[in-house]
């Protein structure tokens, strides 16, 4: 016998009101199922490669990126003390350009030869008297601004 011919008989045993609350029980039971499978489920936070992977990457990019700011700050310092050093040697250039200048005019090599040999050298013209002030050498010690060298001088 197939399935239907078995309800069928089941049918006829069992009176209609039976049947129907039967029915009914069983279609409510369906209903109940379907709402408890159709109710979103909380999903178990399983450990997910691509999610690590990510977190790898950003860690990773934020690191370079914090590295990579610090190399640029240094290198801007860098920067700013060359471009200091730089000024500092062209104001040294232009003053030697200056002195090259001065070589080339008899009157101010004379006058640049006779500076260079009265500051460095202690020379002196002829007939010209030098005085020195040894109570002001003796203040200078004293408030720590000479040097014991200038003394012997």
């Amino acid at each position: 016998m197939n399935e239907d011919q078995k309800i069928i008989e089941l049918k006829k045993k069992i009176n209609n009101e039976d049947f129907r609350m039967q029915e009914k029980e069983i279609k409510s039971q369906h209903r109940m199922q379907k709402l408890i499978k159709s109710a979103p489920k909380r999903k178990k936070r399983k450990f997910n490669i691509l999610n690590f992977a990510f977190m790898v990457f950003i860690f990773y990019f934020g690191y370079t990126a914090f590295n990579q700011y610090q190399m640029i700050n240094e290198l801007n310092k860098e920067i700013d003390e060359k471009n200091h050093s730089k000024s500092e040697v062209e104001k040294e250039v232009q003053g030697l350009k200056k002195d090259v200048e001065k070589i080339n005019d008899e009157e101010a090599l004379l006058e640049l030869v006779e500076k260079i040999a009265r500051e460095q050298y202690k020379m002196v013209k002829p007939n010209e008297t030098i005085y020195i002030d040894k109570n002001k050498n003796d203040n200078k010690l004293i408030q720590g601004i000479g040097l014991e060298e200038e003394l012997e001088n």
